[in-house]
């Protein structure tokens, strides 16, 4: 039986200690939800030295491997280190990076994966008032789920109709699967109501009748998702892509700054009020 102390420690290594209280399952981190061939042979050679030889994926996008006694546990992290393997993931700090596939998918506004790497690099594993979720996304289908995390990020395409280069062809009304387009009289009428800045209605046009307004990302701050529950608010803009990383090293100065021990970015808006997180975050990006 593993006593408490050494579960509190092997958990801040990524061991977590299964339901039997013998043995760990360990988080292997991937980079923006990929692996290398070469990392995920070798985490197939752990789980059948160690393990029972199978692996699971966890919905942060990471690998754990079950199954590891206790007495191997670190002969475990003296592989791992010498394979090239990251494992972690837990405790009071950045939890793993999620990201959707948008830099590859045919939906994707943004290179989803290239800012979570660099968010990755600068922030996982970093000390926080309590845990923080970061998650990208490249379109409104939201695969991530990025408005129920703490930090959320979501590509957005806002269009812009220039009525004398339409056609008529209805190619994007046929795919605007939000129904936020119509055709009237052979022109296109956009409803902004209904358009969630999918960017789709760009890409099928060939007359240049829909280009690109303003391009980049979305994001959201306090969302959360678990024993309580929150959808993340906006802070109400578009933000060029190249801008991302630096508006969310903005939010987190102020959240280190800002949060007490214990508190979620959804807690420290629930104190101080959504109004004011948002408006101090905007003020320090102006």
């Amino acid at each position: 039986m593993v006593s408490a102390k050494r579960q509190k420690e092997m958990k801040a290594l990524g061991f977590l200690l299964q339901n039997d209280k013998e043995h760990y399952s360990v988080r292997f981190l991937s980079k923006a939800g990929n692996f290398t061939v070469e990392e995920l042979n070798n985490i197939n050679k752990i789980a059948e030295k160690y393990g029972r030889g199978y692996s699971g994926l966890t919905t942060r996008l990471q690998i754990e491997v079950p199954w590891i006694k206790d007495e191997d546990a670190e002969k475990v992290i003296q592989e791992a280190k010498a394979l090239g393997l990251r494992h972690g993931g837990t405790g009071q700090k950045v939890r793993p990076l999620v990201s959707c596939k948008g830099t590859v998918c045919l939906h994707g506004n943004i290179d989803t994966q290239a800012i979570c790497r660099e968010l990755d690099r600068k922030y996982f594993g970093t000390d926080t008032p309590h845990k923080c979720k970061i998650g990208i996304v490249g379109c409104a289908n939201n695969c991530g789920k990025a408005n129920i995390n703490d930090i959320g990020v979501m590509g957005r395409c806002v269009p812009k109709f220039d009525s004398d280069n339409c056609v008529g062809c209805g190619l994007c009304v046929t795919n605007c699967r939000q129904k936020a387009l119509q055709l009237v009289d052979k022109k296109i009428v956009h409803n902004k109501n209904l358009c969630v800045e999918c960017g789709e209605c760009v890409r099928v046009c060939n007359s240049n009748a829909v280009t690109v307004k303003e391009k980049g990302a979305e994001i959201f701050v306090g969302g959360r998702f678990g024993r309580g529950m929150r959808i993340g608010d906006s802070l109400g803009k578009i933000f060029k892509e190249e801008e991302i990383v630096s508006i969310v090293d903005t939010i987190m100065e102020y959240y280190r700054q800002t949060g007490n021990k214990g508190e979620r970015i959804s807690g420290v808006m629930d104190r101080i009020g959504k109004e004011k997180f948002i408006a101090d975050v905007l003020n320090k990006i102006d």
